[in-house]
């Protein structure tokens, strides 16, 4: 079956070689046998092995439109928009374009039992997000786990996949029950949770430190809008900021979460995320937030249950501080991580201390170069 396409032409090895790209033709041949489309593989490029497990945790491919999907629950598009933002899916372009996987749409469309018992719309929406996030939060760690039994040193990519296929069959069947009686528990007890990020792939084992990107952007003056707004708007305002946030962090950026008035975003790829956050300064201002301004810096970090820690994080919260309003500013780290990564021009703007961070950091003015220029100035 594998034979009909020109797997290495579709660009579905692309970035491999040797050992690797043998490992991932296979794969794809397996797949292909299996029954999965090349059109679900081109889209998963990134982790085809996982393909398996996710039909049995649901996706079986099958796509829909969003006005298929109000149709059968009966919820209307601005809602179901909002819900799928809520639940961290991207936005609908065209209502009747079938290209929302259908177990993504049933999933938004669950959110009509919490209207059934009276919520509004909005407490509909922060409920599905808190639940979301929990969730996330939950998956990362499971993740985790179910790597960690499987991952073998030197087991093809093959193999994993019949692994983690493996464990998801023999226990899909009781997750529901166990959240329900997890979710019964919390309602009972009251509830709390935080913004995470997923656990990833490693080769052999599960790694300790990786090299991550990682951005913070705040809002300028907010201690200044926090003397003239009452605190109802200033929270509106942070929701509003992470809403556009999550909005623009698609994979492989990842949204973490919220901390006073900023947002946290990581990423493997330091040109992904300089993309998302030139794109949260644009859309903040779209929305009519207050001017946001970005601070990026890499590195090695840790990832614990979906947060991040280690030193890109604190010198991105340091080099936000130190960002104009309106402005994306990066670490050398950065400017080193992306290379040659087209899309963007970099002005170098001087280097300075931070408190807790080891000698002076070169520091560089970041746009793409789809944006017009702004005015810079040396600090």
């Amino acid at each position: 079956m594998a034979a009909h396409f020109d797997i290495a032409g579709l660009g579905l090895l692309d970035g491999l070689e040797g050992d690797a790209r043998n490992d991932r033709e296979e794969l794809i041949a397996w797949l292909l046998h299996r029954g999965f489309g090349i059109d679900q593989i081109r889209a998963s490029v990134a982790a085809p092995l996982l393909l398996p497990m996710n039909r049995v945790l649901g996706d079986d491919g099958t796509l829909v439109s969003a006005r298929d999907i109000c149709e059968e629950t009966g919820l209307d598009l601005e809602l179901l928009e909002r819900l799928r933002g809520a639940i961290g899916l991207p936005s609908i372009e065209d209502p009747d374009a079938a290209v929302l996987p259908r177990v993504d749409g049933e999933a938004a469309a669950r959110a009509s039992v919490i209207l059934a018992l009276g919520a509004d719309r909005d407490d509909v929406i922060a409920i599905m997000r808190v639940l979301t996030e929990g969730l996330q939060r939950a998956a990362a760690l499971m993740r985790q786990a179910v790597f960690r039994s499987v991952l073998r040193p030197g087991a093809s990519e093959i193999e994993l996949a019949e692994a983690v296929e493996g464990r998801a069959r023999g226990s899909v069947a009781q997750l529901g029950s166990m959240v329900e009686y997890l979710l019964l528990l919390q309602l009972r007890q009251s509830f709390e949770t935080e913004a995470i990020n997923a656990a990833e792939r490693a080769a052999g084992e599960l790694p300790g430190a990786r090299t991550i990107t990682v951005a913070f952007a705040d809002v300028a003056g907010f201690t200044q809008l926090g003397e003239s707004l009452p605190p109802e708007e200033l929270l509106k305002l942070v929701r509003q900021l992470a809403d556009v946030a999550r909005a623009a962090s698609l994979s492989p950026v990842r949204y973490v979460k919220t901390t006073g008035d900023a947002v946290m975003l990581v990423s493997p790829d330091p040109g992904a995320l300089l993309n998302s956050v030139l794109e949260l300064v644009e859309a903040a201002a779209d929305e009519g937030l207050p001017q946001l301004r970005c601070g990026v810096a890499s590195g090695a970090a840790v990832s614990r249950a979906g947060d991040w820690f280690g030193s890109p994080v604190n010198l991105a919260s340091r080099v936000t501080g130190a960002a104009r309003p309106g402005t994306v500013l990066a670490a050398q780290s950065t400017r080193e991580a992306a290379g040659d990564s087209g899309g963007f021009a970099w002005s170098h703007v001087g280097a300075r201390s931070f408190k807790g961070i080891s000698g002076e950091v070169g520091l560089f003015e970041v746009t793409g170069l789809h944006l017009p220029p702004r005015n810079r100035r040396t600090r």
